[in-house]
């Protein structure tokens, strides 16, 4: 697959965007009981989101193709989103309060999410926002594994145009296996599990039969990956961890921009070890 070489490369991130609202809490609480939180915050979120702010903090060009929609919540997220200089291209722009909120419990290296149902949404996303997206001269494309609808049209013009596209898996969804077709790279957590996986070993298997080039992350464990009949384990540095809810969203930004600039595999996944790490030791998943 062909490696772009540029300074300042231009990468395109298609999936969800939510509300994060996150509590850093001694345990998780019981039924009917209260706690107090240690420390809290409000962020936007999401996996295509946080990376794609991560890509531009790098110094890239950064299209975000997601869902905000309207009201106050999502005046939050978007006013986010551009202070740190990503371009928006909103398919739900007028169609009224989408964005959902995820709810987070943050305990040591563990958390607890609730996620809101996403709303109904057209079929078909907006022709114009996909132009945009194809004309933007894109280096790499990443999907987050969500939005399937907006997702497939732009890893198909990215396949046919050449443009190295990556998969950030975060779980097997019922539509993975489709968007799988498209993708060149795939990065994912030790949480997928691809039908009829047993493990992160059968994990990697599948992907380097289906895919070609995969890695799995494990939180601070090392990173396993495969390319070709090649293979090998990457280990993250050794940091005291504050906040690990995005730590896999800043990894993947990381990823795609030194892989867009022109470093192999090996090298990128390295480097995005190394500012997903980093982006830990303090709360927010941001650099």
């Amino acid at each position: 697959m062909p490696v772009r070489s540029k300074t300042s490369p231009t990468a395109v991130f298609v999936g969800r965007s939510t509300l994060d609202v996150v509590y850093a809490c001694d345990r998780i609480p019981q039924a009917d009981a209260k706690i107090d939180a240690r420390a809290g915050y409000v962020a936007s979120g999401g996996p295509a989101l946080n990376a794609a702010i991560t890509f531009a903090g790098l110094g890239g060009r950064a299209l975000l193709l997601t869902e905000i929609g309207e009201g106050p919540l999502a005046d939050k997220v978007r006013q986010d989103v551009l202070s740190h200089g990503v371009e928006i291209l909103d398919a739900a722009a007028g169609a009224g309060e989408v964005l959902p909120i995820s709810s987070i419990i943050l305990t040591g290296a563990s958390r607890a999410i609730i996620n809101q149902p996403l709303a109904a949404r057209a079929a078909d996303p907006p022709g114009a926002l996909v132009a945009q997206a194809t004309q933007a001269g894109a280096d790499i494309v990443l999907s987050d594994g969500h939005l399937p609808e907006l997702a497939l049209p732009i890893l198909r013009w990215a396949r046919g145009a050449g443009v190295p596209t990556v998969l950030d898996g975060g779980s097997w969804k019922p539509w993975t296996a489709e968007l799988l077709a498209w993708i060149d790279i795939a990065v994912v957590s030790s949480r997928f599990r691809p039908p009829p996986a047993g493990g992160v070993s059968d994990t990697l298997e599948l992907l380097r039969r289906s895919v070609g080039v995969a890695a799995v992350t494990n939180g601070a464990d090392p990173i396993r990956w495969s390319s070709g009949e090649a293979s090998g384990e990457i280990r993250p540095p050794a940091v005291a961890a504050v906040d690990t809810l995005g730590a896999g969203d800043v990894f993947h930004g990381a990823f795609c921009h030194a892989y867009a600039s022109s470093r192999g595999f090996q090298a990128s996944l390295a480097a995005a070890a190394d500012k997903a790490s980093r982006s830990v030791t303090q709360w927010g998943a941001r650099l």
